[in-house]
């Protein structure tokens, strides 16, 4: 081997060590992510809420990323506590319904990070079953006591993965001081009928919004404090929307659309926006990438926008999907659902069923809107009649402009203009079903459901 031969060689070798080295010291951060329960995310003042106070949450968001365009796949919790754990859809994970368990055999960020050399743990509602899918080590003092803060500084030299799950603003609502908001002046949207009783529980609802945010605000300070800060990517999301109506146990945008707010001082710019379509089974993904791991992409349904939150150029998603099975929260209702930039498309597969939820659907509810809205249909009032038409007896398709029409008021379905548009989503809604194995409405099934559970 002459000279020349021997310097190139020897330079090859350097630039592959480099390499080598640069992979194997990629800095691995921790991840501290923050979860409301049934928190709707257009009342936090920085989606636009003007009732409840919640100022840690919007300076998370001054000092990171808000997601405006951020979904779950199910707007009930175990099946969103799924979808963001495995990285996968409800039908592929299992958990296709309220109270159900994951398929066996499937792994959750407990496997993936921990393959990473992370310790991942949760504090508060876990919600997530299988113990052999979500073995999470269970914490203490939630939300930022010792169990939390000794699971925080166990060892500095191995990162680990932090959940930190509220049960704010879950019913009934009884933390927070409602003391504050005046009845008379709260706001409502226009699926809320408008009555004293319902202006009532809306005191308590954004008591606990307010509460969530104290609890924000602890896990901040305990960061702060153990000077973690920077080394550490916080994620908070507001889970689905309210039991209150049009939100929760639906595939409407005000249930499946969360909040999403990213924070990594250095990485992620401070103040940014995104409205990219990102959804929960991405953030598992995410969090791999940022490791330095690049899983193989079939293994989750999840797209990671790890770059993205870099301000990297990223192919993200061009759709984001939902799913609804109505058993065990009441009478078989199957849903499917597709969103775009603009158009928020639902099948609802068995149309000529009336819609019905055992939590809501009774005259002494907790939840108080139901019951608000039959005493006004029963004296005639045309705006009562309205909406629990709309809620209760649901056509086939809908269609809306959901970049407009946020309360999703206006079905296009029927609409020619936007015939084009509704087939297109509805084709592409089916090829993703049949992708997933989904069989439709025969997975809305009493028996199907308890089998599930006998796992």
């Amino acid at each position: 081997m002459n000279t020349i031969h021997r310097i190139i060689l020897a330079l090859l070798t350097l630039v592959l060590v480099g390499f080598r080295a640069a992979a194997d010291s990629h800095e691995k951060p921790n991840f501290v992510f923050i979860l409301a329960d049934d928190l709707t995310y257009n009342l936090l003042g920085c989606y636009g809420g003007v009732d409840a106070e919640t100022p840690r949450i919007d300076e998370l968001a001054s000092e990171g990323m808000r997601f405006t365009r951020a979904y779950a796949a199910m707007a009930m919790c175990a099946p969103f506590r799924a979808e963001l754990y495995t990285g996968l859809y409800p039908v592929r994970n299992g958990v296709a319904w309220n109270h159900s368990s994951a398929k066996l055999g499937t792994k959750s960020v407990c496997h993936y990070l921990e393959e990473q050399g992370y310790r991942v743990g949760l504090s508060g509602k876990k919600h997530a079953s299988p113990e052999s899918t979500f073995p999470f080590e269970v914490l203490k003092g939630f939300p930022a006591g010792e169990g939390v803060r000794e699971f925080m500084t166990r060892d500095s030299d191995q990162p680990y993965c932090l959940f930190i799950c509220s049960s704010n603003a879950h019913a009934a609502w009884t933390t927070g001081d409602s003391s504050r908001f005046d009845p008379d002046t709260v706001s409502l949207n226009p699926l809320q009928f408008d009555t004293p009783a319902i202006r009532e529980v809306m005191t308590r609802y954004l008591a606990e919004v307010e509460d969530f945010d104290r609890e924000t605000g602890e896990i901040l300070d305990l960061l702060s404090g153990l000077d973690q800060g920077d080394d550490t990517l916080v994620m908070l999301s507001s889970e689905q929307g309210w039991a209150l109506g049009f939100a929760k146990w639906s595939n409407w945008d005000l249930g499946v659309h969360t909040g999403l707010i990213a924070r990594w001082p250095g990485k992620i710019e401070a103040g940014s926006v995104s409205n990219a379509l990102v959804q929960m089974a991405d953030v598992l993904p995410t969090f791999l990438e940022a490791t330095g791991t690049k899983e193989d992409e079939e293994m989750f349904d999840g797209i990671s926008f790890y770059r993205h939150l870099r301000g990297e150029d990223q192919p993200l998603r061009k759709f984001v999907y939902g799913v609804h099975n109505n058993v065990p929260e009441g009478n078989p209702y199957p849903i499917r659902s597709i969103r775009n930039e603009q158009f928020h498309y639902l099948l609802n597969l068995t149309p000529d069923a009336s819609y019905h939820e055992k939590h809501v659907m009774l005259m002494d509810s907790r939840l108080t809107w139901w019951p608000e809205l039959k005493k006004a249909e029963a004296k005639g009032d045309s705006e009562a009649i309205a909406l629990l038409k709309k809620y209760h007896k649901r056509p086939a398709e809908e269609l809306y402009r959901v970049d407009e029409d946020i309360y999703e008021m206006n079905n296009l379905a029927s609409n020619p203009e936007y015939a084009e548009v509704k087939e297109a989503l509805r084709e592409e809604l089916k090829r993703w079903m049949e992708e997933q194995g989904d069989a439709g409405a025969a997975m809305d099934d009493v028996a199907v459901h308890a089998e599930n559970r006998q796992r």
